[in-house]
């Protein structure tokens, strides 16, 4: 028997994003491997990022840390995060890649990053 699937509601996103592309390193939670990714956008409570490899698995947890870019020529300020990954998708930024979203869990202020 199959089942017909309804169409999923839109995804509701919170907060206001801000289009700061960065570069990132996010891990699988517990793993020793850092990888590298690019930020598309950042909010509160989320950010999406690309990658050019295989995405993690919706729902895995990540380490990842940022740099945010700080105005009037300061360094930037790193912040460490854990979240959780919400959905992935072909990336319409990097041909084979992936764009991640990923609902942030905690983060905290590391400090700066040298210039």
């Amino acid at each position: 028997m199959t089942a017909d699937l309804a169409p999923r509601p839109p995804v509701h996103r919170c907060g206001r994003r801000f289009a700061i592309t960065t570069s990132l390193v996010y891990r699988e939670h517990g793993s020793l491997k850092w990888r590298t990714g690019a930020t598309v956008n950042v909010s509160h409570s989320g950010v999406l990022f690309r990658i050019g490899g295989a995405p993690p698995p919706v729902a895995q947890r990540l380490d990842f840390v940022l740099a945010l870019p700080l105005t009037g020529g300061s360094p930037a300020a790193r912040v460490r995060c854990t979240g959780h990954v919400v959905r992935t998708e072909p990336s319409p930024f990097v041909e084979g890649g992936t764009a991640v979203a990923v609902a942030i869990d905690a983060y905290a202020l590391e400090g700066r990053s040298p210039p």
